[in-house]
């Protein structure tokens, strides 16, 4: 009996061979340090973000880069500013707005909790849009909807920028 190959097998063992060949690298793969990328983001402290939608970022951060507990001792320090922007999207003709888009900017900084030196910093950005209607409970609700999806979005994309950072200068500190 002679053994059959599965296209699917040597479909799939041709894409894994061209992402190698093309350097493809996963980020927390076990060739890449993600041991060593995973160990950096545990030692960050997370500094405290004023008002409502900055407890939501940090409390998102929180999940994403330290999901064990803040670190004891923590290597570095994340300072994260907020900037929120509300833009009428959907204008009915007596001038009532619909629609609105929410645009959160985040500006990080990550410092040397020693040296208090930046070692990386950036800007994350987040749209998310909400419906307006009659019913004044609904607009709260579908306006925090949309503050917490954008800032879920900025957490996630301030991690994976720690991340790559961290991958791009090993041992770091």
């Amino acid at each position: 009996m002679t053994p059959r190959f599965s296209f699917r097998a040597v479909l799939a063992g041709i894409v894994v061979l061209w992402a190698s060949a093309c350097g493809f690298q996963p980020l927390y793969g076990v060739d890449a340090g993600g041991a060593h990328i995973v160990g950096e983001l545990a030692g960050i402290h997370i500094a405290e973000v004023n008002d409502r939608l900055g407890l939501a970022v940090r409390n998102d951060l929180l999940d994403l880069v330290t999901p064990l507990g803040e670190p004891a001792e923590p290597r570095y320090v994340l300072r994260v500013s907020l900037f929120e922007e509300r833009q009428g999207i959907a204008i009915e003709r007596d001038a009532t707005i619909t629609r609105f888009t929410l645009t959160l900017t985040a500006n990080y900084d990550l410092e040397d909790a020693r040296t208090r030196m930046r070692v990386n910093s950036g800007t994350a950005r987040a749209t998310a849009a909400y419906n307006v209607l009659r019913a004044e409970f609904a607009n709260v609700v579908a306006k925090r909807d949309a503050e917490t999806r954008a800032a879920r979005v900025v957490a996630e994309e301030i991690k994976t920028r720690l991340s790559i950072h961290f991958a791009r200068t090993p041992g770091a500190l």
